[in-house]
């Protein structure tokens, strides 16, 4: 049911909250993007607080017998989307996994049974464990959605006037051009930098503005290019306005030397439409000047993309087609001074389709995980830990980043096509609403900034389907605003000197028993938040383990430090993984204190790998820690060196392009092979050694020298079809157990034929 809300005095916590927006959104942008850990968590504890405010304002102080807030397609699909990567995070029984996710119940429970092997035990019952593999990056990741979410709600819920709206905009109008003016300095100086960061794309003659990336500073201006576009052409009402009034005030004409005053003094004044315009026209064109210094191919078809839709939509509206004609118009000015300006990098670059080919070659890649796992996904911010197991061999366009080139894939590899649907439907309903509403208003200052908006969020939606500007948090936080401001401009109606907004409301009705229970849960969820935010960016204080190019971070902290860190945020896997390396790398010479230090590794190797069962390196740096349990003799055959190969199967199952891994167990197993014989070899012991005997019958395990000999030939290949310039290492590893040339050209890739023919060449030279 449609509403009509009508404005009314904003309270003093309403303006608290504006000014915090306001804050937010210049803030996002200027500190490279947000993407580092105390810019994103200062971001969370902002929204989070700004939310509790709102809530806490009118649950408690409010005098109204009930709370509302305003109705839009995307609420539901929203909200839906937070309780569904919650489901991700709560242990659930296996039977229901297997049922949900029969591909993660396969791997869990194949993780729960080496750890029960490794302890002696067996499970009885039910096990419990979540749909999500690794609950840290979960929970991080749903605190940034949240975050994001909550900046469209606050956007929604206290903009409600023209003047706030304007507000908004022009913030993002003078960041807008900060960033461009910054990004042309950046193309023309000898040493660009961000802030104080040397930047790399600057130095390609890239702009980047205030970004890491130049993508992102591309993806950041394609949706201020179309708001700011759409703001000037609000800015053609306010003429009309001005000439409605005097005419009306000369058909009323009575003598009343005060209305004549005041119409003169509208025509004359400084607030007629003409130097605002001009303003905004400038500022549009100097950013998409900017975006086109980027060089971002992506940034670039995106803009144009949505400005010729911002054109239709204006050509397919009735007495609207000069505006369409405009938007193409702008397009052509943009292109013309940057030509101008001189955007050779940029042309070049649009030569080169290599990277556009690598892009798609990725993104065919990831549709095999899509599929493995199809309902719920592999876990919200999973997507960079389980990838490594599809990865194409001759390609990896997702390591240094963590992220594919592709949010839309992405974002059903980790929430299925479940949350692929709800986010496809809040976008989607989003746009048709938005348009249903466009089509009615006769307004201007609608029409104009409906327009911008909807091109804006086209034109990101275009672009995240070849980058990962929904994990730079100053993209996805600005994007909210503009949905927000959007979707409230177009609701705006003006009677007279006073405003109303035609959007839904829901109510819901306050007793003294809702109120208690609706404060407690807003203020459980706020400190819960905060405490995960907190705990999260005070861990990363101490031990860093998120990617961080900007500061001099120390990559390998003291014991004590890494220990406060696994105190603060206990979930974190990379803690327990750097303690292990701690006392990996501790070089001691004490036969007592070497086995103490082992057991350390081993602990935490276990630790690490229950909470993050993905990460092919945790796997093989246990199973060699297994393999160095010598001083336990009695077990060591029968049930750590099976235990270390099962390790390694697991860490290869996991990175099975790893070529270092691949090298490093295939060296394994050429020592392992080696303590074997044609007929299988037997261990028992005897006192604290071990003797071997030959004899297939008896308890102990039996393996055969081929099935070794076979192994690390197969992983040798793998590894050497990856990457072959550590082919004399192998070579030379393998003669010193096989002096036999068969067994050594067994490891080079058939495909291989000149490597073979190297190899053969240094084995005539033994």
């Amino acid at each position: 049911m449609i509403s009509r809300y009508m404005v009314k005095n904003q309270s003093i916590c309403d303006r608290i909250i504006f000014v915090g927006v306001i804050f937010l959104l210049i803030f996002a942008p200027l500190v490279f993007g947000s993407v580092h850990v105390w810019a994103y968590s200062l971001i969370e504890f902002g929204v989070f607080f700004l939310l509790a405010l709102w809530c806490v304002e009118r649950l408690l102080f409010s005098k109204r017998d009930v709370i509302e807030w305003v109705k839009t397609p995307v609420n539901l699909f929203m909200v839906l989307l937070l309780l569904l990567i919650g489901l991700q995070m709560i242990p659930l029984p296996s039977s229901l996994i297997s049922f949900l996710s029969p591909q993660t119940f396969a791997d869990k429970m194949r993780l729960f049974d080496l750890m029960d092997k490794a302890a002696d035990f067996t499970a009885q019952g039910q096990r419990w464990f979540c749909l999500a593999y690794y609950l840290h990056p979960a929970v991080i990741e749903w605190l940034k959605l949240a975050a994001y979410i909550g900046m469209f709600f606050l956007v929604l819920n206290t903009v409600r006037s023209k003047k706030r709206i304007n507000i908004l905009i022009y913030i993002l109008a003078l960041v807008g051009i900060f960033e461009a003016v910054y990004a042309v300095f950046q193309v023309f100086s000898i040493t660009p930098r961000v802030w104080w960061w040397k930047s790399r794309v600057g130095g390609g003659h890239f702009a980047s503005g205030t970004f890491i990336g130049s993508n992102h500073f591309a993806g950041y201006m394609q949706m201020l290019v179309p708001l700011i576009f759409g703001f000037m052409l609000a800015q053609t009402k306010q003429r009309s306005d001005v000439r409605g009034r005097i005419s009306e005030i000369k058909v009323r004409m009575s003598g009343r030397l005060r209305a004549v005053v005041q119409a003169m003094v509208s025509w004359f004044s400084p607030e007629s439409s003409n130097p605002k315009m001009i303003f905004l026209f400038f500022s549009a064109t100097l950013m998409g000047v900017a975006l086109l210094l980027s060089a971002s191919r992506g940034g670039i078809l995106s803009l144009g993309a949505s400005m010729l839709l911002m054109s239709l939509l204006f050509f397919t509206k009735k007495k609207q087609g000069k505006y369409g004609l405009l938007a193409l118009c702008f397009c052509l000015v943009i292109i013309g001074y940057s030509l101008y300006v001189g955007i050779d990098p940029t042309l070049e670059k649009f030569e080169r389709t290599k990277g556009f080919y690598n892009r798609m070659y990725v993104t065919k890649s990831m549709i095999p995980m899509i599929l493995d796992y199809p309902l719920f996904g592999v876990g919200w911010g999973n997507f960079c830990y389980l990838y490594p197991r599809y990865m194409p061999q001759d390609y990896d366009g997702v390591s240094s980043s963590g992220y594919s080139h592709n949010d839309w894939l992405e974002a059903g590899t980790e929430a299925g096509l479940v949350g692929e649907f709800l986010i496809l439907m809040a976008f989607i309903l989003y746009i048709i609403k938005m348009i249903c509403i466009w089509r009615q208003r006769r307004d201007h200052y609608a029409i104009g900034i409906g327009a911008g908006v909807m091109a804006g969020l086209l034109s990101m939606g275009f672009h995240s389907y070849f980058d990962f500007n929904m994990h730079i948090p100053a993209n996805p936080m600005t994007l909210a605003a503009l949905l927000g401001i959007g979707y409230v401009a177009v609701h705006r109606q003006r009677r007279g000197y006073s405003e109303k907004f035609f959007y839904g409301i829901r109510r819901i009705p306050l007793t003294p028993a809702r109120r208690i229970i609706l404060a407690s849960i807003v203020f459980s969820a706020f400190a819960a938040s905060v405490f995960i935010t907190g705990r999260h960016f005070i861990a990363e204080a101490k031990c860093a383990t998120e990617w961080n190019s900007t500061m001099n971070l120390n990559w390998k902290p003291y014991l004590t430090e890494i220990q406060e860190a696994i105190d603060r945020n206990p979930g974190n896997a990379e803690y327990r993984f750097k303690l292990a390396g701690y006392y990996m790398e501790a070089g001691v010479a004490d036969e007592t204190l070497r086995k103490e230090y082992n057991e350390q590794v081993i602990s935490n190797l276990e630790k690490a790998v229950r909470l993050n069962p993905a990460r092919g390196i945790y796997w093989y740096d246990l199973g060699k820690r297994y393999s160095f349990k010598s001083y336990d003799p009695y077990n060591y055959v029968n049930k750590w060196l099976p235990l270390a190969e099962e390790c390694f199967d697991t860490g290869i199952y996991c990175a099975p392009i790893d070529a270092n891994m691949l090298f490093d167990v295939a060296w394994y197993w050429v020592w392992r092979s080696s303590m074997l014989n044609e007929k299988g070899l037997r261990f028992k012991v005897q006192g604290s050694r071990l003797k071997a005997e030959s004899d297939e019958k008896g308890k102990g395990r039996i393996l055969f020298r081929e099935d070794g000999v076979r192994k690390f030939q197969q992983l040798f290949r793998r590894s050497m079809d990856i990457n072959p310039r550590r082919w004399k290492k192998a070579v030379d590893r393998i003669w010193e157990y096989y002096p036999d040339d068969a067994v050594v050209i067994g490891i080079v890739p058939e495909n291989n034929k000149e490597l073979k023919s190297r190899v053969m060449q240094f084995l005539a030279k033994k």
